[in-house]
């Protein structure tokens, strides 16, 4: 822009600086300039969104208090100004490898014949039966500075007067249950009526209800169905943790495959991942390269993902890890948790094995069936479970499978055990009551791809506006 040759040049100057918008009409000409090409010979310039941040009520014209000046920021201050990081350089790549990988996983999908189904976000199931879920009710009104607020409560039943039966009439109420059908038990859970409980029976959907932790069983009944489907939608857990791994929200992948074993299933997972790290290699290469040298980012991403690529992922038990690590320990690895059978291996240990031990992805199957799902399928040995986890480099477990137990008395037995009445999934139940097909399936986080995809550290920093204890912000 020239003052002299620039139509409303002296307006457009008192933009407010960074953060301002414009309207130019020019010409593309050869710059003289070091580090660009071209350059806009702009003839006539119009203001478009000036920067309001002289003063605090925003009336001004200015930039001194403008949140997103042009010095470099921490993620933490991106965070705390949300609305405004998407301005940012680091989160606008983000975002754009964001949307490449969720073009990519419905492509990757599609092309491989599966259909896209909607499961729902409020459920009455919890499917990996935790507990830690967000409840969904209308009882507490809709104004929050309301007092006196008062849930419905079962109450005390009221004393029945029992009449004693004359013999005559006990005679004939024998005979006439002995003629009857005999009365079968219901197959759902009856309600349980605590005094002093809260009593759903008078919310919005006449039980208690919650934001689902996982769209699995739900897509499982398609699957059953359509053959080969998956759901791609918003998660939700209410874990109190604060780690750089865990949102609230989030978005889960869960494909589900008919006719399927855990093999199929995790060559399936393999592919898909390394599906799309190709294509982040190609379509975006530009922010790949932008995270190698940015300071929030890492060095050498390209090459690790490439690594991926390059690879077949490592396979072995969970029991054969547990000796890998067991002998690290014993020769000087420090782990803060003891490597012994039966554990829930923590990221440092899955790490372990990816960076160092075999410095690519690695899949670890068959774990002990106490630390898995209800769902997953019994092995021969009755120890383990035909489940599957996928580690990579910098995360951990990215991705967790199995295969389904589509054995309808083993179910049943399996929900017992991990303390999950089968009445509270008799419709899942009922998937192999009605003619049953052997099935596998994964789930994948999403922000964790991005994570492992973009080089950042924190989960916060890949999604629009994550969700964490404490913060529900915009």
């Amino acid at each position: 822009l020239e003052a002299s040759a620039t139509e409303g040049f002296a307006e457009s100057k008192k933009c407010g600086g960074t953060g301002s918008s414009f309207q130019f009409v020019g010409t593309f000409i050869e710059s003289p300039s070091e580090g660009q090409d071209f350059e806009l010979k702009v003839i006539t310039s119009k203001l478009l969104g000036a920067v309001y941040a002289g003063d605090a009520k925003g009336e001004t014209v200015g930039g001194a208090l403008y949140p997103m000046a042009t010095k470099e920021h921490s993620l933490e201050h991106m965070r705390e100004h949300a609305h405004l990081r998407p301005r940012t350089g680091v989160h606008a790549a983000a975002m754009r490898v964001r949307h490449a990988m969720a073009y990519a996983t419905h492509k990757f999908f599609h092309d491989h014949g599966f259909l896209y189904i909607h499961t729902p976000i409020v459920t009455c199931a919890d499917c990996e039966g935790a507990g830690e879920q967000f409840a969904v009710t209308t009882m507490l009104g809709t104004d929050p500075h309301k007092t006196g607020v008062e849930l419905t409560k079962y109450k005390e039943p009221e004393p029945v007067e029992v009449k004693e039966l004359s013999k005559k009439e006990q005679k004939r109420l024998a005979k006439k249950a002995a003629k009857g059908k005999p009365k079968q038990e219901s197959i759902k859970p009856e309600e349980v009526k605590v005094p002093g409980a809260v009593d759903y029976s008078t919310d919005f959907f006449a039980k208690r209800a919650n934001l689902t932790v996982s769209g699995q069983l739900n897509v499982e009944t398609h699957a059953c169905a359509l053959s080969d489907v998956y759901t791609f939608g918003p998660t939700f857990r209410a874990e109190n943790s604060h780690t750089t791994r865990h949102l609230c929200e989030f978005w889960m992948i869960e494909p589900e495959i008919a006719f399927a074993d855990l093999e199929m299933d995790i060559n399936l997972a393999e592919d898909y991942l390394k599906y799309c790290v190709e294509y982040a290699l190609e379509v975006c290469a530009d922010d790949l390269e932008f995270f190698e040298k940015s300071k929030h980012g890492e060095e050498g991403l390209r090459d690790r993902l490439r690594n991926v690529l390059e690879n077949p992922f490592k396979r072995l038990t969970y029991t054969e890890a547990i000796d890998i690590l067991a002998k690290a320990q014993k020769e000087g690895a420090g782990f803060e948790t003891e490597p012994v059978w039966g554990i829930d291996l923590p990221s440092e240990h899955e790490r372990y094995l990816c960076e160092k031990i075999f410095k690519k992805p690695v899949v670890l199957t068959n774990y002990p069936k106490e630390i898995k799902a209800f769902y997953m399928k019994l092995d021969d040995d009755g120890k383990t479970v035909s489940a599957a986890d996928i580690l990579v480099p910098k995360i951990g477990e990215i991705i967790g499978g199995s295969q389904r137990e589509h054995r309808k008395d083993i179910l049943v037995e399996r929900c017992i055990e991990m303390g999950l009445d089968p009445k509270y999934v008799w419709w899942y139940i009922d998937l192999r009551k009605y003619g049953t097909v052997p099935h596998a399936g994964f789930g994948l986080g999403f922000e964790r791809l991005i994570l492992f995809i973009t080089g950042l550290d924190n989960i916060r920093d890949v999604i629009p506006f994550p969700r964490w204890p404490g913060n529900a912000e915009f």
